[in-house]
């Protein structure tokens, strides 16, 4: 349903109106894990409680539109303002002020970069609401590393988001202790201001999803099986998985290693120099390139190990999604997030960011040692409630609130 022109419930269901408690801005449906993430806060938001909730997206494009609940109201900037080529942004900064002076929210969560300094720039126009910007990465990570945002939005969010979000946003809201360090140490930040509350994870979900059949020859085979699951771009670092899995092959470290295979689900613009990469180093014969899987839990959670080589993250979930499958996670100790997940290496395997040897060293370690594995998968599931998704929602509904009768606390 399009509420470009409709009335919505209020929260207490009794009566139409047009004006909501609290907006989340979304750019699309893309597969990430932000998108990912505010679909599981919405599906459990309790409008009772929280007041009643509305979803902007520039339009409904991408895979994750079916996975967000029907009952959630969902409008499109660009059904407001329909947005030239080339000068988009002029356009969906005036969709954005049509949009606040529609709904009349209270409260606004700016769920990503874009959004958050379009609605940091509209607050200086229209002022009614708590803004609450959201930065689902390691900031100084994000703004150099290989997939950092480039042209002018780049330029623009490099120069201007710390000015910005002290001046009009009323809570920065981040998804890790770290990231949050990073904001305040080397960005400025009031630490006042930072509120962090980790990314969602559909435990119920997750174990219908892994319980899928999946019908590949190396699943349920008998062999060894480890798996990636990620998007093929430079911040994966995936490369540095291909050349420790070079480096495990040709130890013969572990066990009988000619049942030993690494799978990888996803894709991206990378995809092709990967392929060719395990060409190179000799390990294709090891080594198979799934694609992108709308449900890559059924992979994982037939796999003996889950691997993660992030140059860096804000809060991946899918170190959380593995634990929640009970499969023993590889990681790098990049920041920001792994450390925390995986309890400072208690309940999963850190290796140095960027080493083909410590990656090398920790998967041997992992593979050659089941029990060992095992107690660590063991440890994380102890520690799965804080990622919970009704937990998050409410953290997220409960900050509103706050923000509703005017604290900040």
């Amino acid at each position: 349903m399009n509420l470009t022109s409709a009335a919505i419930p209020d929260a207490k269901g009794d009566h139409k109106t047009n004006q909501v408690d609290v907006l989340f801005c979304m750019n699309n449906f893309a597969a990430l894990g932000i998108q990912r993430a505010i679909c599981g806060i919405l599906n459990n938001w309790d409008n009772h409680t929280y007041g009643n909730v509305l979803l902007s997206v520039h339009n409904r494009s991408g895979e994750l539109l079916e996975s967000l609940d029907s009952s959630v109201p969902v409008v499109e900037l660009d059904g407001l303002v329909h947005p030239l080529r080339g000068i988009a942004t002029a356009f969906r900064l005036a969709a954005y002020l049509r949009l606040l002076r529609r709904y009349r929210p209270r409260v606004v969560f700016a769920v990503n970069q874009f959004e958050a300094l379009c609605l940091c720039a509209v607050k200086r126009f229209y002022p009614d609401f708590r803004l609450v910007v959201s930065e689902n990465f390691h900031v100084s990570s994000n703004l150099y590393g290989a997939d950092r945002h480039r042209g002018w939005f780049g330029a623009y969010y490099r120069g201007m988001f710390r000015r910005e979000y002290s001046a009009y946003a009323d809570i920065v809201h981040t998804v890790a202790e770290e990231a949050a360090d990073d904001l305040v140490i080397n960005h400025g930040i009031d630490r006042s201001k930072i509120r962090v509350i980790y990314n969602p994870v559909d435990i119920h979900s997750l174990a219908k999803g892994g319980a899928e059949s999946v019908d590949h020859e190396w699943l349920g085979s008998g062999k060894t099986v480890v798996i990636a699951a990620s998007r093929l771009a430079a911040q994966k670092r995936i490369d540095v998985l291909l050349k420790a899995w070079r480096i495990i092959m040709s130890k013969g470290a572990v066990g009988d290693l000619g049942l030993a295979r690494l799978l990888i689900c996803g894709d991206g613009e990378l995809r092709a120099e990967l392929a060719a990469l395990t060409e190179r180093l000799g390990i294709a014969d090891s080594v198979r390139f799934v694609g992108f899987q709308s449900n890559p839990w059924k992979w994982i959670s037939k796999a003996n190990l889950f691997v993660s080589t992030s140059e860096w993250e804000g809060l991946p979930c899918s170190l959380i999604e593995a634990q929640a499958l009970g499969i023993p996670v590889v990681s790098s100790d990049c920041p920001s997030g792994p450390k925390e997940i995986l309890c400072n290496g208690r309940a999963g395997y850190l290796f140095k960011t960027g080493s083909v040897e410590d990656c090398a060293q920790k998967l041997a370690e992992a593979l050659a040692d089941g029990s060992d594995r095992r107690r660590r998968a063991a440890e994380g599931t102890k520690h799965l409630a804080r990622f919970e998704a009704a937990r998050i929602a409410s953290e997220y509904g409960e900050l509103a609130q706050s923000l509703m009768k005017g604290r900040s606390q």
